[in-house]
């Protein structure tokens, strides 16, 4: 993890505080406490306090330590308040329509535990496993959370995670959401290793995930995704390759969902993206996904495909893709829960178009035009979403 000038300028005033007179150190802490105080890791009575106790050379060490430890802290959060409409036409002119508000908040603490160990929890909105969008009309009832990050990550080699716990996505992410949504956070283990080859960077990740925690006293027992990923960076362009695969002896309980009817899932996949410029930057990405497990009366239903573009002009950021996803290629407990409301047998399209306000303030929305097959209901899903984002 790289250091953060804050961590720098912590571990520097460490070093040359017993070389240094009372004033030039009094002069360096509040230099230090000016930066800790934009920062977020105090507030303004704590930094009144600590500026009184810096002046007081018996103090001193004290007061460092406490800077110290602040500084390996950092408070982060963001909100996202949404308005939302979505129809649902079975082609017969009729059909179900939703007009829904919702926000999503998430406030997460992470902390440098050494040089080489880092650990974070973070709380949200709502404990879905691909939303944590919270639906406002519960008669101003207060609202629980859930914690969707827990984890440690220990690097004990150079270019070696080893990670734990509930963690974000340890596989190169792709944002599509056509194998797994962006707010999945996966519950298991995993090793992520980094390293250069000329000017490309390799990165290699496996792991295993605990979906399900049978009754038993053996770990044979659960149900589990085993997976490896290997992805290259080189210059704006990123290729990778990965599997996923469940178990296959342990179907009775499976989680699935979004109208998948097979029982076995080995999802491979391979994406790509590349950037050019033509007086404005070109992002050209894409992915490809086959089930090579599905099983049942649909087992050839059996593959997914992405293609989009992205481009940026100014503050202004838009993108479109389209996708069509075979009822078996992905399981749909998984994959993008907005695009056709989360269902497979589905095609369609997908726009974006974000607005920056501020560096930390943004305004956004994104329409999704698809089409579910007759396999999972034959209807027409369209979605207009629109975002007021604060990051903090």
């Amino acid at each position: 993890m790289k250091q953060t000038k804050l961590a720098v300028a912590l571990k520097a005033t460490l070093l040359g505080v017993s070389l240094v007179l009372a004033p030039s150190a009094f002069a360096a802490d509040k230099e230090l406490l000016d930066i800790l105080k934009v920062n977020g890791s105090i507030s303004q009575a704590q930094y009144d306090q600590l500026i009184k106790k810096a002046d007081q050379p018996s103090e001193s060490s004290e007061l460092l330590k406490k800077m110290a430890w602040a500084g390996k802290i950092k408070v982060s959060g963001d909100l996202r308040v949404r308005q939302e409409y979505q129809t649902e036409d079975t082609g017969t002119g009729s059909g179900d329509g939703e007009d829904r508000q919702r926000y999503r908040a998430r406030v997460g603490v992470y902390a440098d535990v050494t040089d080489n160990v880092q650990a974070g929890v973070r709380l949200v909105s709502n404990g879905g496993a691909t939303s944590t969008n919270e639906t406002l009309g519960d008669g101003f009832a207060n609202d629980t959370v859930y914690f969707d990050l827990a984890y440690i990550n220990w690097q004990p080699l150079d270019g070696l995670e080893v990670i734990g716990g509930k963690m974000a996505q340890p596989w190169q992410k792709n944002k599509t959401g056509l194998v797994w949504d962006g707010d999945v956070n996966p519950e298991g283990g995993a090793l992520r290793y980094t390293t250069k080859l000329g000017d490309a960077t390799l990165i290699g990740t496996v792991g295993h995930l605990v979906l399900n925690d049978i009754d038993g006293f053996s770990f044979d027992e659960d149900q589990t995704i085993q997976f490896a990923q290997l992805a290259t960076e080189f210059g704006e362009t990123v290729l990778g390759v990965g599997m996923y695969v469940y178990d296959e002896d342990k179907q009775a309980g499976l989680i699935s969902g979004g109208g998948n009817d097979s029982t076995e899932y080995a999802i491979s996949e391979i994406f790509g993206e590349t950037t050019f410029n033509l007086g404005l930057p070109i992002k050209l990405y894409g992915q490809y996904a086959k089930n090579n497990d599905a099983n049942g009366v649909n087992s050839g239903e059996d593959t997914a495909w992405l293609l989009g573009t992205e481009t940026k002009l100014s503050n202004w950021k838009a993108s479109y893709d389209y996708r069509e996803t075979e009822l078996n290629a992905v399981n749909g407990a998984f994959n993008d829960s907005d695009f056709a409301g989360g269902r497979t047998d589905a095609k369609g399209h997908r726009l974006k178009l974000s607005y920056k306000i501020d560096n930390n303030f943004s305004v956004g929305t994104t329409y999704f035009k698809t089409e579910v097959g007759q396999l999972n209901g034959n209807l027409d899903v369209d979605t207009w979403q629109i975002d007021l984002a604060a990051k903090f």
